[in-house]
């Protein structure tokens, strides 16, 4: 054992030393090796040392030999030269006498295999020929010591002869004596040899001829009769003679191994090398796919004969090679007689495997060049050698014949003719074992595939027929049907006989009397053929033909047969491959009835072989599965009565029973091929089925049926998924209501038996077991079997998912069940107890914890009940499983997850996550939308975590704390809200407590209100391993910045850190020239590097200014959350490690806060732009969330960096302002600089928190400074004032998303603010007037923080608003009375006239609104840059005092689109100022914002006395032809009035005009596209005029016409639908022509295949906003239906459409989470335009007609139960819709909302349709629906059903904020409407305007509209109005509801 240990270290040594790159560190290892082997020494000269002897004289010890063997093995591996050099100058002297090596005794030589003197020998040559192979200096050296090598064992061999030893009168032989030497020479021989022939390649072709032809003469007759003399000696040796004693033992040994010793051995090795170098003439060296490929395996597949390069001395090697296979293949004929008489077993082996290797060279010669080597020759040999019994016994040769026969076939196509015929003789006839019959069917195979397909059909005819030919001793007559008829098969008179019809190859005499082995060597054959061919139609001509044989020969053969075809079957059609299963089903009844054992085993391996071979996915396996499932599942009903069908249900069993074993093995063998647990719903039923069944046949763990299969039950169970689907709750009925099987062979008295069985297996459920049902009891018995067997193949956890099946929840049953799981449990842990299984220990045991952990927090409440008592059993037996990793951490993070999903309610409102995942522990979780229930989950996990841990820590206190503090060292905060980690903290308490078992700690008397605990220990140990754990980390490489010796003298300590502090400097520099150079730096490069660099910081003890500044300077260049915030922790740990640091690191901090102002990055960034949604492009497109969500996510990341500084800034002045004067200045200057800049104002609601953190850092400031002087405070609190009024200066704004904590702090924010402003009334000099002027603006301040704390608290709490006042300070309730509007005013315009202006938004006191316009009317000037100034100026319409203010309006800037078009109206008089602005307005934006108000710039050319808007309209259709075609369309559909085109609007003539102007200014280019498009467009409309005539026509012959009338239509490029501009038409679905219903007109539908680019953000905007994001066209297409309408008036449609995608922009603007889809529709002509169809969507209507009992019904059968994630999603995006849609149906008064109007998408959505009637009309003039909007109680139902429930109260907030978001833009949204009252659309009353703004309740504050929503939404719940309106249209349309 030692030796063998040292053996191997060596071995280990000397290549891990070799492998070594550099070579430095080799040279010593090897130096160690090298002094083991001394006598290699370079100095030695050759192999012979200074005293003349010899090296092989000397002995070699054992640890010599080692190392040599070592050294040798790594010589392949060597990459230095120089060391490869040296291995070489070690190694060469040890070859040449190598052959006569003598050994000093030793019991470790016999370990060495075989023998030390061919070891010796091979390794060294192997080792020599490698350095030589690589390094191709040494080859010239190599070359000679092998040639000294032969030239020394040639001499040496050649003075040897036999009478030397053979004496008979000899006592006794020395060990270094002739004999010796001999024997020696012959085995050292055999070493060389076998190491020449393995690296032939390193030799040339003639270089290989010559040593051959060395060898060979080596090889001389004289020295072979010497060695087989000296074996017979040692063979004959007598136990005296103990010089033999040795020698004898390596004979024996050699014997036993397979290789005796004497001349044929040599032989057979010196042949070895030939057929090596014959190999190399025909075998690319290079080539790696051939590398490990037999020659002859070769030669038959992968040969090409373009690959081999020709030249003389190859074709040299090649004659060279095939004399040698002449010569020798000639003695081997004259000594084949002698050795078949007298020869040996063993010699006669020896010999074929020398023919073998004879024939082998010569066919690679033939090969090569046939002009070399005569094929006939070689043809005659393997004839001969195959012809002979004698020969082709052996295996070996027989393969290497028939391995030969292809590979001529290649080269001659006559050979593969012949061998087609000869081959299927020669098997059928040779009586070949069954090894040797599968080659030859092979090479008959590869013959076949060179030859046509009729030749391959021909020849598995011939053998098929053989098998029918033969008679039939052992089957009855049943059983073997007749041949032709019955006559008998005529017999063959010799080899080469022809029946008179079919076979050509008969059986001879022999055979005849036992057929079957030559037939089941056919059937091997015809099998063999078929499968390598290929070819799917062979296959199946084979399958047939041996099917046919079956009952035709004997049950040998029929077992084979049915055997064999399996392999048959993998490889054919599906359709006969499902044939030959139902075969193998009959094969297998019919046995069993017959008691058939053989058939029944052949059956049985058959369906191994297909389970085996079948790999997935693939057709077949889902076949062969469902299929064994299948009949699984078919077997026979139980017996229903007494004794009566006793042996159907029994024969069914054991059915079952053979099926049982391939089931598992396709399972077994595929388990990591595919997700079982993702196959498909079909196979999983069959599953379930197949396991129900087996029970009901009485498979169980008792009975001897159970026993028997047990093994195949498990793999079963431990691949089977629970018997109930995954999505069970998903789906309202329960499987064991609905599933047939579980009633099969129902009967009282199975009842009873099922239920006392299951009884007896939980006897604690004896009564809960009474009441069950027939297939309850099975279900439960099944159950039972499939959790047991799979708890017994390790997995218990899976039990847990049977509660998913609501009807296993509750009742006998769920208890039942419960049972199961927690026996489930108690059987993996029983198994772990015993400790005899390792895959049962504790680890793994942690695992199944880990799931049953996350099953502690499934969204079903009975799987966490039976998880926690799973637990509960595991922690109890085996409490060491949770101080495994994967169990603690597992249970952390899902504190930790289930924290974050609690919280998730405040981060992301109404945007609940379903899943939630953890990738450090692999924990899954699936949680649902209620909080209540995430709470209540969240507060019983942490209560049984305590338990749990703590349980553990009294009996393991120090490994569940050191694995706490591992979690502790691996966690990473990213993502989680504020820091917060449960998990962390959670282990941070329970690693600080005070176990119970502690004897000590728990002595200590506990004082009162004194929690004492361990935590500074725990912390302690905490810190030692965080230091020791970067050890590496910190020292890697050659950048050891920390490591100083402490050791050495204080000058190498001050060098060290110089060098330390330059090092530091320069990488400094370079990594913030990356960062500013705006190269991408990895946050762990910056962590690593800035770490290191405080670290330095930390020790030094000067001034470091450099290294400061880029500590600093590096976070602030790259200006990101994660570097701000690593940068704030490095400089704390810096200013608190070395206090002299604080002053230059908060210099160098507010030195780059200051550039951040300066550049505007951060708060100050311009990318936190916030328009109003007016001045913003509108889209026609269902509402994104993810794109909010990637804005808000934007912003946040744009505000964290200034953010973080804030509150670090804060929270060091409070705790350093006292320490150093110099502080307070430096704070003063950077808070001075901040408030101007911030004094500019900003726009982004979400920049609210921050913006007012500088606020409150300024005021504390003021307050606790006591170095600055009275009137630098003054200026400073008249900064932080004009800062805080700076964000009033704007229009008020809500929050942006559903962050509710971001809410709540800006609220405290704004309350802290007021706290500070009240301890600051007199700060500044005693000047009065100043002391009066700050005090109004702190008035004025107090005032607009209050009125924004209570919007907040409105957006906070729009439903229970009084319950939730304690959030603010209680000053929010202020309000502005008329009293103090003009000392308020006053103050505000003395400030900021645009705070002045905007007070009107937030204040509803029209004394301020009067005031306010007074000064804009008087003081124009000072509010040119406020555009809502001028619409405060002008109102409604012009007024009389306006007159030089109009002046301004050349300067004022742009209103709104849509404002700007408004001033086009009679109500502005035309004046020319106002008109001349609206254009200079409208030009201002985009077209993409102008083009969505194309419908009101054509109303406005009704007013256009002057010609602008005609010359807007004509200059924007040269920068937009879309523009251009949008405007003609429209105006054609408002040239008249009616919809037959009768009677022309009054506005008709200007609209011709301006047409024919635009269509006169086109360009050539333009032109041409307006042509195409409008031919396209009226092709495609004129196909409704074309199917009028067919109107009264059936709807088949109708979708006839348009088919054809598509059909014509040809799409040119560049084409797109009206309704969808923003994408190009490039194909259409001709037979998507659809009819509508219609009285009088012919609209139709028809689907386009539409191209869309899709602007995509590469790479999110820059944290600092300024870099942008770098956009890049993508094209998708998309299939969009249309409808093309005819006859009915399109307009209002748009209309509404238009305002319902203007509210889509003002949710969008404050990132609410409602949803609407505001779909295109174009009106195109009078009475003609085009819809676009809503994708994936069904009416209410639809619904009520597919007999759907109501919406909830349709969601839970559309979705699943209430309880499934799929339906809790759908009622989230049903209550997002209807928030939205009832807001918008309320103000704009939509009417006929019958269900046909009312539509449902695939995601859950609501959509309403069809705008007929809004605004101020209703169908017939009756005003039915006097609700508010349309809320239905099975609407309410779909939402909790209750208005307790949170889906509904979400829909009453959402519904709330989106009504409170729209006021504030109700002017804008009027003024759309407005433009469009002269229309003449007839939903337009002339109240329209004054009722639509009364609907807004302007005049109440935000608390009363809220509650003002509210109110409408309890009317809309319970009017009565809505139902009689939907009783009336069953009535009158019949539409169901």
């Amino acid at each position: 054992m030692t030796r063998s240990i040292r053996r191997e270290a060596f071995q280990k040594l000397a290549q891990l030393s070799a492998q070594h790159p550099t070579g430095r560190g080799a040279h010593d290892d090897f130096q160690r090796l090298y002094k083991r082997c001394p006598k290699g020494a370079p100095v030695h000269n050759g192999t012979v040392l200074k005293n003349g002897v010899a090296v092989g004289s000397i002995l070699m010890k054992l640890p010599e030999l080692e190392a040599i063997v070592a050294l040798c093995k790594a010589a392949p591996f060597v990459q230095s030269p120089k060391i490869a050099e040296q291995l070489f100058e070690r190694l060469s002297p040890y070859l040449p006498d190598s052959c006569a090596q003598v050994f000093a005794p030793s019991p470790g030589l016999r370990d060495i295999e075989p023998s030390p003197y061919e070891i010796l020998t091979r390794e060294l040559v192997s080792a020599i020929l490698a350095i030589g192979i690589s390094h191709e200096h040494v080859r010239r050296h190599v070359i000679a010591t092998i040639t000294r090598y032969i030239n020394g064992w040639s001499e040496t061999a050649a003075q040897l002869s036999a009478e030397q030893f053979d004496g008979d009168d000899q006592v006794d032989f020395a060990a270094n004596g002739e004999l010796a030497r001999v024997l020696t020479l012959g085995i050292s021989l055999l070493g060389f040899l076998d190491a020449v022939a393995e690296h032939t390649s390193f030799w040339e072709a003639q270089e290989r001829l010559e040593i051959v032809q060395e060898i060979r003469a080596g090889l001389s007759e004289k020295f072979l009769i010497a060695f087989e003399t000296a074996l017979s000696v040692v063979r004959n040796a007598r136990h005296h003679q103990q010089g033999l004693r040795e020698w004898k033992r390596y004979a024996k040994h050699y014997a036993a191994i397979g290789r005796p010793l004497g001349a044929m051995i040599l032989h057979d090795a010196f042949l070895k090398v030939v057929v090596a170098s014959a190999s190399l003439l025909v075998k690319p060296v290079g080539l790696e796919t051939a590398k490990h490929t037999p020659i002859l395996d070769y030669l038959r597949g992968l040969y090409k004969s373009d690959d081999i390069p020709r030249s003389s001395s190859e074709d040299s090697l090649a004659e060279g090679l095939a004399t040698v296979s002449i010569e020798e293949m000639e003695r081997l004929e004259n000594d084949l007689d002698y050795l078949t008489r007298v020869g040996s077993a063993w010699q006669q082996r020896q010999a074929a495997g020398v023919k073998a290797k004879v024939l082998t060279t010569y066919l690679c010669c033939a090969v090569y060049d046939e002009d070399i080597a005569d094929t006939d020759l070689i043809m005659s040999w393997l004839d001969t050698t195959l012809n002979d019994p004698i020969q082709t016994a052996d295996h070996g040769l027989a393969t290497t014949v028939l391995k030969s026969m292809p590979v001529l076939a290649k080269t001659n196509g006559d050979i593969a003719s012949s061998l087609s015929r000869s081959l299927p003789r020669v098997i059928v006839q040779s009586g070949f074992d069954e090894q040797t019959a599968s080659v030859a069917a092979e090479c008959l195979a590869s013959v076949l595939s060179m030859l046509p397909q009729d030749a391959i059909i021909t020849t598995l005819y011939s053998l098929g027929n053989v098998i029918s030919a033969a008679p039939v001793a052992d089957r009855s007559s049943a059983a073997s049907p007749s041949l032709n008829g019955g006559g008998k098969a005529s017999r063959a008179t010799g080899v080469y006989s022809h029946h008179t019809t079919g076979s050509a190859i008969s059986l001879t005499p022999s055979d005849l009397e036992e057929p079957h082995q030559a037939h089941t060597t056919i059937v091997h054959t015809v099998v063999s053929v078929a499968r390598s061919c290929k070819d799917v139609k062979i296959t199946a001509l084979a399958l047939s033909m041996l099917v046919q044989k079956i009952g035709r020969a004997s049950r040998v053969v029929d077992g084979k047969i049915i055997t064999d075809i399996a392999l048959l079957g993998v490889h054919s059609g599906l359709g006969d491959f499902k044939a030959l299963l139902k075969l193998y089903t009959k094969l297998c009844h019919d046995s069993l009835a017959k008691n058939d054992q053989a058939t029944l085993d052949a059956v049985l391996n058959a369906r191994l072989h297909l389970s085996n071979d079948i790999k997935a996915p693939s057709d077949v396996f889902d076949a062969y599965l469902i299929h064994l499932l299948d009949t699984i599942v078919s077997k026979g009903d139980a017996h229903d009565s007494t004794n009566r069908h006793v042996r159907d249900a029994e024969f069914a069993a054991l059915e079952i029973a053979q099926l049982l074993p391939p089931l598992a093995a396709l399972l077994s063998s595929n388990a990591e091929r595919i997700d079982l647990s993702k196959v498909d719903d079909s196979i999983l039923n069959l599953q379930r089925d197949a396991w129900f069944n087996i029970v009901v046949h009485g498979f169980d763990l008792t009975t001897p049926l159970g026993k028997r299969h047990l093994e195949a039950l498990r793999t079963l169970a431990k691949f089977s998924q629970p018997l109930i689907t995954e999505e069970r709750s998903d789906l309202i009925e329960s499987d064991i209501e609905l599933n047939v099987v579980l009633r099969r062979g129902k009967s009282p008295e199975h009842a009873v038996e099922q239920k006392k069985h299951l009884a007896k297996l939980l006897p604690s459920c004896e009564g809960d077991v009474k009441a069950l049902s027939y297939p309850e009891a099975v279900f439960l018995n099944a159950a039972y079997l499939v959790e047991d067997l799979r708890a017994d193949a390790g997995d218990c956890t899976k039990a847990l998912a049977y509660f998913l099946d609501p009807k296993l929840r509750n009742g006998a049953v769920g208890s039942c069940m419960f049972a199961i799981a927690t026996t489930s449990a108690k059987a993996y842990v029983g198994k772990t107890l015993t400790g005899k299984y390792f895959s049962f220990s504790t680890p793994y045991l942690a695992q199944q914890l880990a799931t049953i952990f996350a099953g502690c927090c499934h969204r079903i409440a009975k799987v966490q009940q039976a998880a926690i008592a799973c637990a509960d059993i595991i922690i109890r037996e085996v409490p060491a499983t949770l101080c495994q990793k994967s169990a603690l951490f597992a249970l952390l993070e899902l504190l930790s997850i289930m924290w974050s999903s609690c919280l998730e309610g405040d981060t992301d409102e109404y945007g609940w996550t379903s899943t939630f995942t953890s990738a450090r522990s692999n924990v899954f979780v699936e949680l649902p939308d209620d909080y209540s229930f995430r709470a209540a989950t969240l507060s019983n996990l942490h209560k049984r975590a305590t338990d749990w841990v703590k349980s553990v820590l009294d009996i393991a206190p120090l490994d569940i704390k050191g694995l706490l503090q591992t979690y502790l060292s691996e966690y990473d905060d990213e993502g989680v809200y504020g820091h917060i980690s449960l998990g962390r903290s959670f282990a941070l308490e329970m690693g600080s407590m005070v176990p119970t078992t502690d004897q000590r700690l728990g002595a200590i008397e506990r004082q009162k209100n004194l929690n004492i605990n361990t935590a500074s220990d725990f912390i302690a140990q905490y810190t030692t391993r965080q230091e020791y754990k970067f050890v590496d980390g910190l020292n890697d490489q050659e950048e050891d910045w920390l490591q100083i010796d402490s050791a050495a003298p204080s000058r190498r300590q001050d060098a060290t850190l110089n060098r330390t502090v330059e090092d530091a400097s320069r990488v400094l520099i370079e990594l913030e020239s990356r960062t500013l150079n705006h190269k991408h730096v990895a946050i762990a490069e910056l962590r690593d590097i800035l770490r290191r660099a405080a670290a330095l910081l930390c020790r030094v003890q000067t001034d470091q200014g450099p290294i400061v500044h880029h500590l600093v300077g590096i976070p602030f260049a790259v200006f990101s959350k994660q570097s701000i915030k690593l940068g704030i922790s490095l400089w704390m740990s810096v200013i608190k490690e070395n206090p002299r640091m604080e002053s230059r690191i908060l210099t160098a901090v507010v030195e780059c806060f200051e550039t951040t102002v300066r550049k505007k990055r951060g708060l100050f960034s311009s990318a936190l732009w916030h328009p109003d949604p007016f001045y913003c492009k509108e889209e026609f497109a269902p509402s994104d969330k993810e794109a909010l969500l990637r804005r808000q996510q934007q912003v946040y990341n744009i505000i964290a960096p200034h953010f973080r500084l804030i509150q670090f800034l804060s929270s060091h002045f409070n705790a350093s302002r006292l320490t150093n004067p110099d502080v307070e200045l430096s704070y003063n200057r950077l808070i001075q600089i901040t408030l101007d800049a911030i004094s500019m104002g900003n726009p982004q609601p979400l920049a609210r928190e921050a913006y007012f953190h500088v606020v409150l850092l300024g005021l504390r400031i003021v307050r606790h400074c006591t170095t600055l002087p009275d009137v630098i405070k003054w200026r400073l609190k008249d900064r932080i004032l004009t800062a805080g009024l700076a964000w009033f200066a704007k229009a008020p704004e809500w929050s942006f998303g559903g962050n509710r904590l971001q809410i709540k702090a800006e609220t405290h924010v704004l309350s802290d603010i007021q706290s500070h402003l009240q301890m600051l009334p007199h700060a500044g000099v005693s000047g009065t007037s100043a002391l009066k002027a700050l005090k109004a603006k702190q008035d004025l301040l107090s005032l607009l923080l209050s009125n924004e704390q209570t919007r907040l608290m409105v957006w906070l709490f729009p439903l229970d608003y009084e319950k939730k006042h304690h959030f603010t300070s209680g000053q929010h309730s202020k309000t502005m009375t008329d009293a103090a509007v003009t000392g308020h005013l006053k103050t505000a315009w003395a400030e900021n006239p645009a705070l002045a202006v905007f007070l009107t938004k937030r204040f509803q006191s029209q004394r301020l609104s009067s005031e306010v316009r007074w000064q804009v009317l008087n003081f124009p000037h000072k509010v040119l840059e406020q555009p809502e100034a001028l619409e405060l100026l002008f109102g409604a319409q012009l007024p009389n005092d306006v007159s030089f203010q109009l002046k301004y309006l050349l300067y004022w800037a742009a209103v709104n689109p849509i404002k700007a078009i408004t001033y086009f109206l009679p109500a502005y008089g035309n004046h020319p100022c106002i008109i001349q602005y609206a254009m200079r307005a409208l030009e201002s934006h985009s077209v993409d914002v102008t083009f969505f108000y194309v419908p009101q710039v054509v109303q406005t050319l009704r007013y256009d006395v002057l010609g602008y808007v005609e010359r807007y309209i004509l200059e924007t259709a040269k920068f937009s032809q879309l523009f251009a075609h949008q405007i003609i369309w429209n105006m054609k559909a408002n040239a008249y009035k009616d919809d037959d085109c009768q009677v022309p609007d009054s506005v008709k003539p200007t609209l011709d005009k301006v047409m024919n102007s635009l269509e006169s200014s086109f360009s050539n280019e333009d032109r041409s596209f307006y042509e195409r498009e409008f031919s396209f467009f009226n092709e495609v409309t004129d196909i409704s005029g074309k199917l009028r005539p067919f109107i009264k026509s059936p709807k088949p012959e109708k979708k006839q016409k348009i088919e054809e009338e598509l059909r014509k239509i040809q799409v040119e490029v560049g084409v797109y639908l009206p309704s969808n501009p923003d994408g190009v038409v490039v194909g259409i679905d001709r037979k998507s022509g659809k009819p509508l219903q219609s009285h009088a007109k012919a609209p139709y539908m028809a689907t386009f295949r539409i191209r869309k680019s899709k602007a995509e953000d590469e790479n999110a905007a820059e944290e600092d906003g300024e870099r942008g994001s770098i956009s890049t066209k993508n094209t998708y297409e998309v299939w969009q239906s249309a409808i093309f309408k005819v006859g009915d008036d399109c307009r209002q449609d748009v209309l509404a459409l238009q305002m319902i995608s203007a509210f889509r922009g003002i949710f969008n603007n404050v990132g609410l989470d409602v949803w609407v889809f505001p779909y295109r529709v174009t009106a195109t002509a009078p009475g003609c335009g085009v819809i676009d169809v809503l994708p994936n969507s069904i009416s209410r209507d639809m619904l009520g007609r597919e007999a759907v009992n109501g919406l909830h019904e349709y969601f839970i059968s559309k979705y699943g139960g209430e309880e499934s994630i799929r339906y809790q999603e759908a009622r989230s995006n049903f209550v997002k819709s209807m928030a939205a849609y009832s807001v918008i149906s309320f103000l704009l008064q939509f009417k006929d909302r019958h269900n046909g109007n009312i539509m449902i998408d695939d995601a859950g959505h609501i959509i309403h349709i069809d705008f007929g009637f809004c605004f101020d009309i209703a169908p017939g003039g009756i005003k039915f629906e006097r609700a508010p909007f349309k809320l239905t109680t099975e609407m309410i139902a779909v939402m909790g059903g209750q208005t307790t429930s949170q889906a509904y109260r979400w829909f009453e907030e959402l519904t709330i904020k989106a009504y409170l978001a729209s006021r504030q833009h109700c002017d804008h949204l009027a003024n759309i409407v407005e433009v469009m009252l002269d229309s003449g659309l007839p939903c337009f009353k002339p109240e329209t305007i004054q009722h639509f703004r009364e609907r807004f309740v302007l005049e109440k504050t935000e608390r009363e509209a809220a509650d003002f929503m509210r109110g409408l939404i309890q009317r809309s719940a319970s009017s009565y109005s809505t139902g009689t309106y939907d009783r009336f249209q069953l009535l009158t349309n019949g539409i169901p509801f």
